[in-house]
């Protein structure tokens, strides 16, 4: 049967192909330790768990949801940025609650890309901003993120001619997969380049409490942002939440509107027990015993590969470590040899951009006790004399 030259064109995703490839070692008989994807071990709170068991027994849970989402949980989301930023949210015109916010990103491109215009896109940055381009055909234009410059990037390096293509940017902080922070100056720049050249900002907030020094800030605290930004929240990282698939997104106005228009022709809602799940969620910010434990876990990881020679970033936020790998090896190369010789699956640099390849990103998703396996196992970075 045919297939799409799209279908046929994208590559695998790079998740999708780890896991296959431990699979396969795994039926070989091989122990591997999945050191790639971030998928939180710890368990989302008890009253969280609570409230989906009882929601799915009232006897209206089946049905349709309302596709702009629960009003409780809009209602929730718009008191949590007011307790959180200090934002005032509207919760009936800048909220809408999405199936996670993988999609909810791809969509957004949907409803603000027009054929033959240009997507800013993080080079490394979360592969989900590079499949518009890919699924859709859109321009993708690379923003480097470099150690250099603290993996903030460098927007007056954009040439002018680029602006003029470029309707969406997509930005991520604290950032994955580096670990970086934002300074509080920077959004000040991204929204007055968005007003001048007339682009649409969304600022993915996934990782907003996996901080460990320094603060996250939301977009939308700045003046000017809600007339050219928008803003994601998942529930996935700081609840566990994340097989619920659950989100949100937030600000201007008209273009959550035009992302309705798009998302609900695609989709029909979240399930209802999940979204009452979310309303008791965001009643708390994040267990300061699990920050802790993901805390633990990174200065570990850190400290054991700075012991093995390795040129380590210490990340202030999120649940990776961004790791330079020896040259002259690429990241490739190392991953492969990390899973193959050593049984470590880690994410290769490449996937988060065509230029980031000198790197592998390391997820402090697993306990303590498996990264201690894991770093035994590890590879020096030079030979030992």
């Amino acid at each position: 049967m045919p297939v799409s030259e799209r279908a046929q064109n994208l590559p695998p995703y790079i998740f999708a192909q780890i896991h296959q490839d431990i699979a396969q070692l795994e039926r070989n008989g091989q122990s591997v330790i999945d050191l790639g994807i971030s998928d939180p071990d710890q368990p989302p709170r008890e009253d969280i768990q609570d409230v989906l068991c009882d929601q799915v027994q009232h006897p209206d849970s089946h049905r349709y949801p309302s596709y702009r989402g629960l009003s409780p949980l809009r209602h929730a989301v718009s008191q949590w940025y007011y307790r959180r930023f200090g934002v005032s949210l509207d919760p009936d015109s800048e909220v809408l609650i999405t199936g996670g916010s993988k999609e909810a990103l791809v969509h957004l491109a949907l409803a603000t890309v027009n054929p033959g215009q240009a997507i800013l896109v993080p080079d490394p940055g979360y592969p989900s901003y590079q499949m518009p381009a890919a699924l859709f055909g859109f321009e993708s234009i690379a923003m480097p993120l470099r150690a250099e410059n603290h993996f903030i990037p460098d927007l007056e390096r954009i040439a002018p001619p680029e602006w003029s293509r470029i309707q969406l940017g997509f930005f991520n902080y604290p950032n994955n997969p580096t670990g970086a922070l934002a300074p509080a100056d920077f959004w000040h720049h991204v929204i007055d380049q968005a007003h001048r050249h007339q682009w649409t900002v969304v600022s993915d907030l996934a990782y907003v409490d996996i901080v460990y020094e320094g603060q996250a800030h939301s977009i939308l605290e700045y003046p000017g942002a809600r007339d050219v930004a928008v803003e994601t929240i998942t529930f996935s990282k700081s609840y566990s939440m994340q097989g619920f698939r659950l989100a949100a997104m937030v600000g201007s106005p008209k273009i959550l509107e035009a992302f309705y228009r798009i998302e609900s022709q695609i989709n029909a809602g979240v399930y209802l027990p999940i979204q009452y799940a979310g309303v008791v969620a965001l009643q708390e910010d994040i267990s300061l015993n699990i920050l802790a434990t993901y805390q633990t876990r990174r200065d570990f990881v850190v400290s054991a590969l700075q012991q093995k020679g390795y040129p380590v970033f210490t990340p202030p936020a999120t649940l990776y470590v961004w790791l330079p790998v020896p040259k002259p090896l690429s990241g490739t190369t190392f991953a492969s040899s990390l899973l193959h010789q050593h049984g470590i699956a880690v994410a290769p640099g490449i996937a988060f951009g065509p230029t980031s390849d000198e790197f592998i990103r390391i997820s402090l998703t697993q306990p303590l006790d498996i990264l201690q396996h894991a770093l035994a196992r590890w590879p020096n970075a030079y030979p030992q004399d």
